[in-house]
């Protein structure tokens, strides 16, 4: 049986007054004026009741303290509120279609064809491959950020992934683990983009390599953030692993590589300068057994100049820049007439300037060069000496969320011995953003 909370209303409100009527109806004669006024107010009461139910009815949710609750609101732009929790939610990614075009093949199914590695490019010397074509979507991504105010401040986690895993094939890429951290307040701690890194002054290119010189690497590490009106200062400690030349390859970490860094922004551009100390250490049980220090420096940052135009650059020089330069200079080298671990001076650095041709059409032309000094009396002539790069591209955006473009790229490589190689490169991409 269906009784609806309005006709229950209806009837709760129109018993009292039947009530009464019935009783004054079994009373004396005298109280016939009586009947005939209650009537008339019952008549009045029934049609309040019938304007009420025309009304439309309100749903409202009243909070345990009987204040009108007020709806949640994500933390940020982009997140939206998880029901029943004061936590927000973030998901973003994109899928990418690279189409590349190399003059030379560094091999088959080599990761250096699907992206520009410096240190891959084939010398002349050894006849590679000429014209070799590929098309993958390796580069595609996804993400997801949570964010929840806390009594020590924010709580933020992210987690991202990509297809260029271990696997080398663009047709069975495999998935790998990109970034994944969590940040309370000020304190960070997990996989991300090294201190050492000015991720402001990255340039815009469609290859996903980046300039030859470029900082480029993501790490475990320890993180703290200290924020000022100017900007704010990091110091960190991060993943110590080394890359030693001549069979010094060995698995003798001690020190965490020690990292501090200074950002400031202001109308004129984003400006960061970070300074480096490592510890490289060698001991292979038998006649290698040594360890040393060294240290680089990094400045960089992102200048506004015409419009929505900008320059970025980033200069970085040191004696153990090593690993964290692209290019994948050794660290150190063992001296086996010394019994010492050498490190030697490295450089590079890159410029990229970014111009608007339309709001949604804009080019990049990037810069970019790296040389190392090392002993020919420690290493072998077969080291790398020197490289350069040059990106052009021209990337057309339809809607906000979709990139369409086109890059031209130039590697060059040189060893001790003077044996040199030149790469070039055309590529067409087409990037989808999921939101």
């Amino acid at each position: 049986m269906k009784f609806s909370i309005q006709k229950s209303y209806k009837v709760m409100a129109l018993t009292p007054a039947i009530l009464g009527l019935g009783v004054l109806a079994m009373g004396s004669p005298a109280q016939a004026d009586e009947v005939s006024e209650l009537k008339a107010q019952l008549k009045v009461l029934q049609q309040r009741i019938e304007a009420l139910e025309k009304r439309p009815v309100e749903t409202k949710v009243v909070a345990a303290t009987g204040e009108m609750a007020a709806p949640a609101k994500p933390a940020q732009k982009g997140y939206f509120v998880i029901p029943g929790t004061e936590t927000s939610l973030k998901i973003g990614g994109y899928a990418k279609l690279d189409a590349i075009y190399n003059d030379k093949s560094v091999a088959d199914n080599s990761a250096g064809d699907q992206l520009f590695l410096a240190y891959t490019i084939p010398l002349d010397k050894d006849n590679p491959n000429d014209d070799q074509t590929v098309l993958h979507a390796r580069q595609t991504r996804f993400n997801v950020g949570t964010t929840t105010d806390t009594t020590y401040g924010k709580l933020n986690t992210f987690f991202e992934g990509d297809f260029f895993g271990t696997g080398t094939s663009a047709n069975t890429a495999d998935f790998r683990v990109r970034h994944a951290f969590g940040e309370l307040g000020r304190l960070l701690a997990g996989q991300t983009w090294s201190t050492f890194q000015i991720v402001d002054a990255v340039p815009d290119t469609l290859d996903f390599g980046g300039p030859a010189a470029s900082t480029f690497m993501r790490q475990g590490q320890i993180r703290w953030t200290e924020p000022f009106a100017w900007g704010s200062v990091q110091f960190a400690v991060e993943d110590p692993s080394a890359t030693l030349d001549n069979s010094a390859e060995t698995d003798d970490d001690h020190v965490a590589d020690m990292i501090a860094r200074v950002n400031c922004k202001s109308d004129y551009g984003s400006y960061s300068v970070a300074v480096m100390a490592r510890e490289l250490s060698a001991d292979d049980g038998a006649a290698v057994d040594d360890s040393t220090w060294g240290g680089a420096v990094a400045l960089g940052g992102k200048i506004p100049t015409f419009g929505k135009d900008d320059l970025r650059f980033q200069l970085h020089y040191g004696n153990a820049l090593g690993r964290y330069m692209a290019t994948k200079f050794k660290d150190a080298a063992f001296n086996t007439t010394t019994g010492e671990l050498e490190t030697f001076d490295q450089f590079g650095g890159f410029l990229a300037y970014r111009h608007f041709w339309f709001d949604n059409l804009r080019s990049n032309l990037v810069y970019s060069y790296a040389a190392a000094d090392n002993d020919l009396s420690v290493v072998a002539d077969t080291v790398n000496k020197e490289f350069q790069s040059v990106h052009a591209n021209l990337i057309w955006s339809p809607v906000p969320s979709v990139d369409l473009g086109i890059e031209y790229l130039h590697g060059y490589r040189e060893i001790e011995s003077g044996d040199e190689g030149e790469l070039n490169r055309i590529q067409v991409s087409a990037t989808y953003n999921f939101f």
